[in-house]
Protein backbone atom coordinates (compact mmCIF):
# COMPACT_ATOMS: atom_id res chain seq x y z
CA UNK A 1 0.00 0.00 0.00
CA UNK A 2 1.49 3.45 -0.48
CA UNK A 3 0.52 6.89 0.71
CA UNK A 4 0.96 10.63 0.32
CA UNK A 5 1.18 13.16 3.12
CA UNK A 6 0.24 16.68 2.72
CA UNK A 7 0.80 19.56 5.27
CA UNK A 8 -1.43 22.60 4.26
CA UNK A 9 -0.41 26.17 5.89
CA UNK A 10 1.33 28.99 4.48
CA UNK A 11 3.41 29.56 7.79
CA UNK A 12 5.22 26.28 7.11
CA UNK A 13 6.34 27.74 3.48
CA UNK A 14 7.68 31.07 5.00
CA UNK A 15 9.56 29.02 7.57
CA UNK A 16 7.42 30.26 10.82
CA UNK A 17 6.82 26.83 11.91
CA UNK A 18 8.23 23.32 11.42
CA UNK A 19 6.24 20.59 9.74
CA UNK A 20 6.74 17.78 12.54
CA UNK A 21 3.00 15.46 11.59
CA UNK A 22 4.37 14.64 8.27
CA UNK A 23 7.73 12.79 10.22
CA UNK A 24 5.40 11.66 12.94
CA UNK A 25 2.68 10.56 10.25
CA UNK A 26 5.83 8.78 8.20
CA UNK A 27 7.35 7.04 10.81
CA UNK A 28 4.30 5.59 12.25
CA UNK A 29 3.25 4.49 8.19
CA UNK A 30 6.90 2.90 8.30
CA UNK A 31 5.73 0.28 11.10
CA UNK A 32 2.54 -0.56 9.13
CA UNK A 33 4.43 -1.79 6.09
CA UNK A 34 2.94 1.40 4.43
CA UNK A 35 4.96 2.73 1.53
CA UNK A 36 5.41 6.63 1.41
CA UNK A 37 4.93 7.89 -1.86
CA UNK A 38 6.10 11.98 -1.05
CA UNK A 39 5.50 14.22 1.21
CA UNK A 40 4.46 17.86 -0.23
CA UNK A 41 3.80 21.39 1.99
CA UNK A 42 1.23 23.74 0.32
CA UNK A 43 -0.16 26.90 1.28
CA UNK A 44 -3.39 28.38 2.15
CA UNK A 45 -4.25 28.10 -1.35
CA UNK A 46 -7.11 26.58 -2.71
CA UNK A 47 -6.91 25.86 -6.18
CA UNK A 48 -2.98 24.63 -5.85
CA UNK A 49 -4.15 22.46 -2.81
CA UNK A 50 -7.16 20.95 -5.31
CA UNK A 51 -4.62 20.39 -7.93
CA UNK A 52 -1.99 18.19 -6.01
CA UNK A 53 -5.28 16.30 -4.48
CA UNK A 54 -6.57 15.55 -7.65
CA UNK A 55 -2.85 13.89 -8.85
CA UNK A 56 -2.90 11.97 -6.20
CA UNK A 57 -6.28 10.14 -6.22
CA UNK A 58 -5.76 7.43 -7.63
CA UNK A 59 -1.90 6.71 -7.41
CA UNK A 60 -1.81 6.17 -3.79
CA UNK A 61 -4.35 4.49 -1.30
CA UNK A 62 -4.36 7.26 1.63
CA UNK A 63 -3.80 10.76 1.61
CA UNK A 64 -2.84 12.33 4.64
CA UNK A 65 -3.75 16.30 5.48
CA UNK A 66 -2.29 17.83 8.16
CA UNK A 67 -3.60 21.24 9.02
CA UNK A 68 -6.51 23.98 7.45
CA UNK A 69 -9.44 22.28 9.68
CA UNK A 70 -10.48 25.40 11.42
CA UNK A 71 -13.09 28.27 11.09
CA UNK A 72 -11.34 30.84 9.41
CA UNK A 73 -11.20 31.53 5.52
CA UNK A 74 -7.76 30.28 5.19
CA UNK A 75 -8.63 26.90 6.97
CA UNK A 76 -9.45 25.41 3.17
CA UNK A 77 -8.20 21.82 3.81
CA UNK A 78 -11.58 19.83 4.24
CA UNK A 79 -13.29 22.23 0.97
CA UNK A 80 -10.57 21.23 -1.08
CA UNK A 81 -11.05 17.69 -0.19
CA UNK A 82 -14.73 17.26 -0.27
CA UNK A 83 -14.34 19.11 -3.84
CA UNK A 84 -11.12 16.38 -4.81
CA UNK A 85 -13.70 13.85 -3.96
CA UNK A 86 -16.74 14.94 -5.69
CA UNK A 87 -19.05 15.32 -2.85
CA UNK A 88 -20.03 18.75 -2.59
CA UNK A 89 -23.68 17.90 -3.28
CA UNK A 90 -23.64 15.05 -0.11
CA UNK A 91 -22.07 17.69 2.91
CA UNK A 92 -24.57 17.65 5.78
CA UNK A 93 -24.02 19.08 9.63
CA UNK A 94 -22.85 15.91 11.77
CA UNK A 95 -24.90 16.39 14.96
CA UNK A 96 -22.46 14.73 17.41
CA UNK A 97 -20.00 17.65 15.89
CA UNK A 98 -22.37 20.42 16.22
CA UNK A 99 -23.39 19.15 19.91
CA UNK A 100 -19.52 19.25 20.71
CA UNK A 101 -19.11 22.89 19.38
CA UNK A 102 -22.25 24.19 21.14
CA UNK A 103 -21.05 22.82 23.99
CA UNK A 104 -17.26 24.17 23.85
CA UNK A 105 -18.57 27.90 22.27
CA UNK A 106 -21.43 27.87 25.62
CA UNK A 107 -24.38 28.64 22.95
CA UNK A 108 -22.68 31.46 21.83
CA UNK A 109 -24.33 31.66 18.57
CA UNK A 110 -22.14 33.93 17.06
CA UNK A 111 -19.07 31.91 17.88
CA UNK A 112 -21.29 28.77 16.93
CA UNK A 113 -22.24 30.59 13.21
CA UNK A 114 -17.91 30.55 12.73
CA UNK A 115 -17.39 27.27 13.95
CA UNK A 116 -19.87 25.72 12.42
CA UNK A 117 -17.83 24.85 9.60
CA UNK A 118 -16.05 22.41 11.40
CA UNK A 119 -19.49 20.53 11.95
CA UNK A 120 -19.90 20.24 8.12
CA UNK A 121 -18.82 16.56 6.10
CA UNK A 122 -19.73 14.31 3.61
CA UNK A 123 -22.34 12.11 4.99
CA UNK A 124 -20.45 9.05 4.54
CA UNK A 125 -17.67 10.06 5.62
CA UNK A 126 -15.63 8.98 8.81
CA UNK A 127 -15.54 11.07 11.55
CA UNK A 128 -12.70 11.33 13.95
CA UNK A 129 -13.75 13.43 17.20
CA UNK A 130 -11.26 15.75 18.35
CA UNK A 131 -11.39 15.13 21.76
CA UNK A 132 -8.64 17.87 22.93
CA UNK A 133 -9.79 20.69 19.86
CA UNK A 134 -12.48 21.81 18.45
CA UNK A 135 -11.94 20.68 14.93
CA UNK A 136 -12.58 17.10 14.24
CA UNK A 137 -10.96 15.22 11.50
CA UNK A 138 -12.72 12.73 8.89
CA UNK A 139 -11.59 9.77 6.19
CA UNK A 140 -13.30 10.54 3.06
CA UNK A 141 -13.20 7.78 0.34
CA UNK A 142 -13.15 8.78 -3.32
CA UNK A 143 -14.82 5.81 -4.79
CA UNK A 144 -12.22 3.02 -4.00
CA UNK A 145 -9.96 4.78 -5.48
CA UNK A 146 -7.47 6.24 -2.58
CA UNK A 147 -8.86 7.13 0.76
CA UNK A 148 -7.78 10.92 2.22
CA UNK A 149 -7.64 11.37 5.83
CA UNK A 150 -7.60 14.66 7.15
CA UNK A 151 -6.10 15.70 10.54
CA UNK A 152 -6.02 18.85 13.09
CA UNK A 153 -2.84 21.05 12.84
CA UNK A 154 -1.58 21.37 15.94
CA UNK A 155 0.69 18.31 16.52
CA UNK A 156 -0.57 17.27 19.96
CA UNK A 157 -4.28 17.49 18.34
CA UNK A 158 -2.91 15.50 15.14
CA UNK A 159 -0.73 12.41 17.15
CA UNK A 160 -3.76 12.16 19.79
CA UNK A 161 -6.39 11.53 17.25
CA UNK A 162 -3.83 9.57 15.09
CA UNK A 163 -3.66 7.32 18.03
CA UNK A 164 -6.88 6.98 19.81
CA UNK A 165 -9.38 7.79 16.64
CA UNK A 166 -7.33 6.98 13.34
CA UNK A 167 -5.55 4.10 13.93
CA UNK A 168 -8.51 1.37 13.66
CA UNK A 169 -9.48 2.03 10.13
CA UNK A 170 -6.02 1.81 8.72
CA UNK A 171 -5.09 -1.43 7.16
CA UNK A 172 -1.55 -2.74 8.24
CA UNK A 173 0.29 -3.91 4.89
CA UNK A 174 2.66 -6.09 6.87
CA UNK A 175 4.80 -5.41 10.22
CA UNK A 176 7.60 -3.36 10.49
CA UNK A 177 9.90 -3.55 13.17
CA UNK A 178 13.20 -1.95 14.20
CA UNK A 179 16.38 -1.43 16.24
CA UNK A 180 19.14 1.35 16.99
CA UNK A 181 22.38 0.29 17.96
CA UNK A 182 24.66 2.75 19.01
CA UNK A 183 28.09 2.04 18.26
CA UNK A 184 31.13 3.47 19.98
CA UNK A 185 34.01 5.49 19.08
CA UNK A 186 33.65 5.30 15.61
CA UNK A 187 33.21 7.72 13.07
CA UNK A 188 30.92 7.58 9.83
CA UNK A 189 32.84 6.35 7.38
CA UNK A 190 34.27 4.12 8.99
CA UNK A 191 31.67 2.67 11.03
CA UNK A 192 29.30 2.13 7.41
CA UNK A 193 32.62 0.55 5.98
CA UNK A 194 32.49 -2.46 8.31
CA UNK A 195 29.19 -3.77 8.10
CA UNK A 196 27.28 -4.51 4.67
CA UNK A 197 24.78 -2.53 3.76
CA UNK A 198 23.13 -4.51 0.88
CA UNK A 199 20.88 -6.65 2.69
CA UNK A 200 16.74 -5.62 1.61
CA UNK A 201 15.11 -7.71 4.70
CA UNK A 202 16.02 -6.38 7.13
CA UNK A 203 17.71 -3.43 5.76
CA UNK A 204 21.01 -1.90 7.83
CA UNK A 205 21.41 1.74 7.34
CA UNK A 206 24.12 3.71 9.12
CA UNK A 207 23.08 7.00 10.58
CA UNK A 208 25.49 9.69 12.22
CA UNK A 209 24.18 12.54 14.96
CA UNK A 210 25.08 14.95 18.02
CA UNK A 211 26.03 11.85 19.94
CA UNK A 212 27.86 9.92 17.50
CA UNK A 213 27.23 7.24 15.07
CA UNK A 214 24.42 4.28 14.99
CA UNK A 215 23.20 1.56 13.02
CA UNK A 216 19.17 1.22 12.29
CA UNK A 217 17.73 -1.89 11.43
CA UNK A 218 14.65 -2.61 9.96
CA UNK A 219 12.46 -5.79 9.03
CA UNK A 220 9.78 -6.32 7.27
CA UNK A 221 7.03 -9.29 7.74
CA UNK A 222 3.65 -10.26 8.37
CA UNK A 223 4.29 -10.43 12.04
CA UNK A 224 5.78 -9.15 14.78
CA UNK A 225 7.13 -12.24 16.11
CA UNK A 226 8.75 -12.90 12.34
CA UNK A 227 9.89 -9.58 12.39
CA UNK A 228 11.17 -9.95 15.51
CA UNK A 229 13.17 -12.65 14.47
CA UNK A 230 14.57 -11.19 11.25
CA UNK A 231 15.90 -8.12 13.29
CA UNK A 232 17.92 -10.78 15.96
CA UNK A 233 19.41 -12.34 12.97
CA UNK A 234 20.87 -9.40 11.16
CA UNK A 235 21.51 -8.01 14.95
CA UNK A 236 23.90 -11.47 15.39
CA UNK A 237 25.78 -10.54 12.72
CA UNK A 238 26.50 -6.89 13.33
CA UNK A 239 27.55 -8.01 17.15
CA UNK A 240 30.30 -10.08 15.43
CA UNK A 241 31.58 -7.32 13.45
CA UNK A 242 31.01 -4.34 15.90
CA UNK A 243 32.15 -6.59 19.30
CA UNK A 244 32.25 -4.66 22.67
CA UNK A 245 32.25 -0.88 20.15
CA UNK A 246 28.14 -1.89 20.52
CA UNK A 247 27.18 0.47 22.84
CA UNK A 248 23.44 -0.49 23.24
CA UNK A 249 21.03 -2.30 21.24
CA UNK A 250 17.72 -0.22 22.48
CA UNK A 251 18.10 3.11 20.87
CA UNK A 252 19.36 4.57 24.50
CA UNK A 253 21.83 7.88 24.74
CA UNK A 254 24.88 6.82 25.66
CA UNK A 255 24.36 8.82 28.95
CA UNK A 256 21.42 6.56 29.76
CA UNK A 257 23.73 3.42 29.41
CA UNK A 258 26.06 4.95 31.76
CA UNK A 259 24.02 5.57 34.31
CA UNK A 260 22.54 2.06 33.95
CA UNK A 261 25.69 0.79 34.81
CA UNK A 262 26.33 3.17 37.66
CA UNK A 263 23.43 2.41 39.11
CA UNK A 264 23.66 -1.44 38.73
CA UNK A 265 26.84 -0.94 40.19
CA UNK A 266 25.55 1.70 42.73
CA UNK A 267 28.94 3.67 42.09
CA UNK A 268 29.17 7.33 41.44
CA UNK A 269 30.37 9.80 38.76
CA UNK A 270 32.52 12.45 38.76
CA UNK A 271 33.45 15.49 35.70
CA UNK A 272 36.22 18.04 35.71
CA UNK A 273 35.97 19.44 31.90
CA UNK A 274 38.02 22.12 30.19
CA UNK A 275 37.36 21.67 26.66
CA UNK A 276 33.99 20.93 26.90
CA UNK A 277 33.28 23.35 29.64
CA UNK A 278 30.74 21.79 31.80
CA UNK A 279 28.74 19.09 28.71
CA UNK A 280 30.00 16.11 29.91
CA UNK A 281 28.32 16.67 33.60
CA UNK A 282 25.37 18.46 31.84
CA UNK A 283 24.67 15.78 29.76
CA UNK A 284 24.55 12.95 32.60
CA UNK A 285 22.52 15.74 34.46
CA UNK A 286 19.88 15.40 31.07
CA UNK A 287 18.64 11.75 32.18
CA UNK A 288 16.35 11.14 34.71
CA UNK A 289 18.24 9.43 37.43
CA UNK A 290 21.30 11.44 37.45
CA UNK A 291 20.69 12.75 40.74
CA UNK A 292 21.43 9.13 42.10
CA UNK A 293 25.08 8.23 40.38
CA UNK A 294 26.86 12.17 39.82
CA UNK A 295 28.71 13.50 42.54
CA UNK A 296 30.41 16.75 41.95
CA UNK A 297 31.24 17.82 38.57
CA UNK A 298 33.94 20.87 37.98
CA UNK A 299 34.32 23.36 35.25
CA UNK A 300 37.80 24.21 35.71
CA UNK A 301 38.47 25.88 31.89
CA UNK A 302 41.34 28.19 33.64
CA UNK A 303 45.06 27.27 34.75
CA UNK A 304 44.59 28.78 37.91
CA UNK A 305 41.31 26.48 38.43
CA UNK A 306 43.00 23.48 37.22
CA UNK A 307 45.96 24.23 40.39
CA UNK A 308 43.65 25.53 42.51
CA UNK A 309 40.81 22.82 42.11
CA UNK A 310 42.53 19.94 40.90
CA UNK A 311 46.09 20.09 42.09
CA UNK A 312 47.61 20.38 39.11
CA UNK A 313 51.18 21.51 39.68
CA UNK A 314 52.50 25.06 38.11
CA UNK A 315 55.72 23.41 37.19
CA UNK A 316 53.25 20.73 34.88
CA UNK A 317 51.44 23.80 33.40
CA UNK A 318 54.33 25.81 32.83
CA UNK A 319 56.50 22.56 30.87
CA UNK A 320 53.92 20.91 29.43
CA UNK A 321 50.68 23.94 29.46
CA UNK A 322 47.39 22.96 30.10
CA UNK A 323 46.67 20.60 27.10
CA UNK A 324 49.20 17.56 27.83
CA UNK A 325 49.06 14.10 29.01
CA UNK A 326 50.94 15.44 31.94
CA UNK A 327 48.27 17.72 32.79
CA UNK A 328 45.79 15.44 31.74
CA UNK A 329 46.98 12.52 34.31
CA UNK A 330 47.06 14.88 37.11
CA UNK A 331 43.94 16.26 36.37
CA UNK A 332 42.52 13.00 36.63
CA UNK A 333 44.28 12.33 40.18
CA UNK A 334 43.28 15.66 41.73
CA UNK A 335 39.91 14.77 40.53
CA UNK A 336 40.02 11.26 42.42
CA UNK A 337 41.39 13.14 45.22
CA UNK A 338 38.58 15.27 45.74
CA UNK A 339 35.29 13.57 45.19
CA UNK A 340 36.95 9.68 45.80
CA UNK A 341 34.45 8.84 42.83
CA UNK A 342 34.40 5.28 41.33
CA UNK A 343 34.51 6.73 37.88
CA UNK A 344 36.38 10.01 37.34
CA UNK A 345 36.13 11.75 33.75
CA UNK A 346 38.19 14.87 32.68
CA UNK A 347 38.74 16.92 29.29
CA UNK A 348 41.50 19.47 28.14
CA UNK A 349 41.93 21.06 24.84
CA UNK A 350 41.93 23.54 21.97
CA UNK A 351 38.36 23.51 20.50
CA UNK A 352 39.77 25.96 18.37
CA UNK A 353 43.09 23.57 16.89
CA UNK A 354 40.84 20.22 17.40
CA UNK A 355 43.14 18.45 19.83
CA UNK A 356 42.24 17.32 23.30
CA UNK A 357 42.81 14.82 25.64
CA UNK A 358 40.41 12.68 27.57
CA UNK A 359 41.04 11.14 31.03
CA UNK A 360 38.88 8.18 32.57
CA UNK A 361 39.45 6.77 35.95
CA UNK A 362 37.61 3.73 36.85
CA UNK A 363 38.68 1.83 40.15
CA UNK A 364 42.28 1.15 39.67
CA UNK A 365 42.14 1.30 36.05
CA UNK A 366 43.28 4.71 34.62
CA UNK A 367 43.54 5.87 31.01
CA UNK A 368 44.21 9.35 29.24
CA UNK A 369 44.06 9.52 25.15
CA UNK A 370 45.01 12.21 23.15
CA UNK A 371 42.73 12.89 20.20
CA UNK A 372 43.04 15.21 16.89
CA UNK A 373 40.49 16.16 14.47
CA UNK A 374 38.80 18.29 12.10
CA UNK A 375 35.76 20.30 12.72
CA UNK A 376 34.12 23.65 14.31
CA UNK A 377 34.76 24.35 17.82
CA UNK A 378 31.90 23.85 19.22
CA UNK A 379 31.30 20.54 16.92
CA UNK A 380 34.80 19.61 18.50
CA UNK A 381 33.52 19.95 22.09
CA UNK A 382 30.40 17.69 21.01
CA UNK A 383 32.75 15.06 19.52
CA UNK A 384 35.08 15.10 22.82
CA UNK A 385 31.70 14.80 24.90
CA UNK A 386 30.74 12.34 22.78
CA UNK A 387 34.35 10.54 23.19
CA UNK A 388 34.48 10.21 26.93
CA UNK A 389 31.31 9.03 27.01
CA UNK A 390 32.51 5.90 24.86
CA UNK A 391 35.11 5.74 26.44
CA UNK A 392 33.90 5.47 30.53
CA UNK A 393 31.55 3.30 29.41
CA UNK A 394 33.96 0.36 27.77
CA UNK A 395 36.35 0.75 30.13
CA UNK A 396 33.90 0.04 33.47
CA UNK A 397 32.47 -2.99 30.91
CA UNK A 398 36.43 -4.16 30.78
CA UNK A 399 36.13 -3.72 27.08
CA UNK A 400 38.81 -0.46 26.97
CA UNK A 401 42.40 -2.29 26.71
CA UNK A 402 41.37 -4.43 23.04
CA UNK A 403 40.34 -1.34 21.65
CA UNK A 404 43.05 1.15 22.37
CA UNK A 405 44.11 1.96 18.70
CA UNK A 406 40.51 3.29 17.58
Amino acid sequence: MKAQIFSVGTEILLGNITDTNSKYIAQRLSEFGIDLYKMVTVGDNFDRLLKELKNAIGKVDYIFITGGLGPTEDDISKEVAIRASGKEDKVVIDEESKKKLDSYFKSNERALSVNIKQAKFPKDAIILPNDIGTAPGCIIDCDNKSKIVLMPGPPQEMKYMFENKLLKYIKKEAVIKSKTLRIALLGEWDMASRIDLHSTNPTISPYFDDEGGFLRISAKAESDDKALILLDEKEKEVREVFGPLLLSDDGKRKEETLIDLLKERKEKVSCAESITGGMVASSIIDIAGASDVIEESYVTYSDRTKEKILNVSYETLRKYSAVSKECAYEMLDGLYDRTKSALCIITTGYAHKGEAFIGVKYKDKKFVREFKFSASRNKARRWTKNRAMDLSILIMRGMYEDNFDI
